[in-house]
């Protein structure tokens, strides 16, 4: 095992040097699994290097908001599944247990961050118990990670609010908290692609009528508009009349890739085949720089504070799912995701484990957004490259299962939602045998290019 992780790191170190870009063929699976590693690897550093001094898991420093490690631990249990890299699993599983908090039936609420938690924090923690279930990835002991994302999803609907805006989420949760007169795209969209999910896995109405209503409010209060533009939110104590007119990558791929399930369990319903198509026409405006996903309401102006530099990682995830759950939208997509994942890789160099990478993948700021590694500030444009460059994978490798799980999670459980919905038994999704090949593949690669280096 030595030799084989002395060799693989050593073809790694080819690939990521101070003197070059990250090398990424986007149409070679091997390639992009090496890229990711690299990517990754940076990730596990930077995290394991803050953990040995904080000693709190699931935590990432300041300036790194409590969302943060969610978000994360997503793109890592969704490298586990596409890659067939299982090294960083059990620090996952203890980071995302790190932060269930101490309130039975209520996940990931720790009291330590009751100060800061939103509605959108905490699904992005409930996203990634999601992840983890679709994927069979190693469930907690006596433990279910879809039971985990239906409380989330359970608190939630009780802080529905019909008393302002005709309903919708607030962005944060306590009156104490700023934001809380705030119902805005994150929250909402994290709910809506949230239900979506827990309905396509477990089978169970409930959330997709959640589902329903919740895309329906947006649509009604302007949200989403007519021609199915995301924006960012409504002041409740004016009953949302103005909308605020923002733009954010990641509000707009998460109401894609919940239409995108709806319209797959719905069979082609029409409400959904229409919202995908014009939500993957109004996806243009992000693209605009020749197929290369940008930020456009802050990176050209070099606005993007830290979390907004996080934004593209979840966006171009999203869409890869999207793709996935309905791939009626494969061609008008596909291309804009390879275009910008090699763009995001073109923009990344340095060593292995301190990779660098930059927030401009279309080369477009003229130097406003500096390459630096995750320690030095750039976590979230590792993370943004990363999630670019393994969501490649997403149309390559088995995709993870959304409809029951296997030796992972339970998803005959009664779970969430008046607890009155199971799923049956597991598929068989054949990416056991594929990955193990794929990994093998990767051996021999990493080889030839460590005798070549």
């Amino acid at each position: 095992m030595f030799a084989r992780v002395s060799v693989l790191s050593l073809a790694l170190s080819c690939i990521v040097s101070t003197t070059a870009a990250l090398d990424l063929d986007v149409q070679n699976k091997d390639s992009i699994i090496l890229a990711a590693q690299a990517l990754a690897g940076g990730i596990v550093k930077f995290y394991n290097d803050s953990l040995s001094v904080d000693g709190i898991p699931g935590l990432f420093p300041d300036p790194y908001f409590w969302y943060e490690g969610g978000m994360i631990f997503n793109a890592l249990i969704d490298y586990s599944y596409l890659t067939g890299d299982k090294q960083y699993d059990s620090i996952v599983s203890e980071g995302i247990q790190g932060q269930l908090g101490d309130h039975p039936g209520l996940a990931f609420f720790p009291d330590n961050q009751t100060a800061q938690i939103t509605n959108d924090d905490q699904s992005l923690w409930a996203l990634a118990a999601m992840a983890a279930a679709e994927s069979d990835f190693p469930k907690p002991e006596n433990q279910s990670w879809v039971e985990y994302a239906a409380q989330v999803f359970d608190a939630q609907v009780l802080r529905w609010d019909d008393k302002s805006c005709n309903g919708g989420l607030r962005w944060t949760i306590f009156t104490f908290q700023a934001g809380y007169d705030y119902k805005n795209g994150a929250a909402n969209g994290d709910f809506f692609l949230l239900a979506a999910r827990l309905a396509k896995f477990t089978g169970n109405e409930t959330y997709s009528e959640w589902a329903d209503k919740s895309f329906t409010w947006a649509k009604d209060i302007g949200i989403i508009d007519d021609e199915y533009a995301v924006f960012d939110g409504g002041d409740a104590t004016d009953d949302c009349r103005d909308i605020n007119g923002f733009r954010w990558t990641n509000l707009h791929a998460a109401y894609t890739e919940g239409s995108a399930i709806m319209q797959n369990i719905t069979n082609g319903k029409q409400k959904w085949t229409d919202a995908l198509q014009g939500l993957v026409n109004s996806s243009a405006i992000f693209f605009q720089q020749h197929d290369v996903l940008t930020e456009i309401a802050c990176e050209t102006t070099g606005k993007c504070d830290v979390s907004m530099r996080a934004y593209k990682g979840m966006a171009i995830s999203s869409y890869a799912r999207a793709v996935v759950a309905a791939p009626i939208i494969a061609e008008p997509l596909t291309k804009k995701l390879e275009v910008s994942a090699q763009a995001a890789a073109g923009t990344c160099g340095g060593d292995f484990y301190n990779v660098q990478c930059s927030l401009d993948w279309a080369n477009s700021t003229e130097g406003m957004w500096e390459a630096a590694d995750a320690s030095d500030g750039n976590l979230n444009e590792v993370y943004d490259a990363l999630q670019a460059v393994q969501g490649l994978l997403f149309s390559q490798t088995a995709p993870p299962n959304m409809t029951s799980s296997g030796n992972g999670d339970n998803a005959t459980q009664k779970v969430g939602a008046s607890g009155t919905s199971g799923a049956g038994a597991p598929k068989e999704t054949g990416a056991a045998g594929t990955i193990a090949a794929s990994v093998t593949m990767v051996l021999a690669m990493a080889f030839a290019a460590a005798l070549s280096c």
